[in-house]
């Protein structure tokens, strides 16, 4: 008998207190999820550069100038609104 932490990515998943998972019994589920996040993480879960990352969160920069943190709802909801533009010419086939 233990204490195991199962992580879960996403929406609420669909268990329940008191419900039998795997022959054990789910006695508590709490949120883990952290308060702020780093540039790096953002970007490497959005493909995109940890420059453009600061460059377009930097009004919810809860951080330092060096070690910039987010706020991850409000961050992804800043990086998904927005799609990445493509620089320079198209190019000639």
């Amino acid at each position: 008998m233990g204490t195991f932490q199962i992580t879960v990515h996403g929406d609420a998943p669909q268990l329940f207190v008191g419900s039998d998972l795997g022959g054990a019994k789910i006695v508590s589920i709490k949120d883990v999820s952290p308060k702020l996040v780093s540039a790096a993480d953002l970007a490497k879960q959005f493909g995109i550069s940890v420059d453009a990352v600061r460059d377009r969160c930097a009004e919810i920069n809860k951080g330092t100038r060096g070690k910039c943190l987010y706020d991850p709802e409000q961050a992804n909801l800043i990086l998904i609104a927005r799609p990445v533009a493509k620089r320079g010419r198209a190019r000639k086939n």
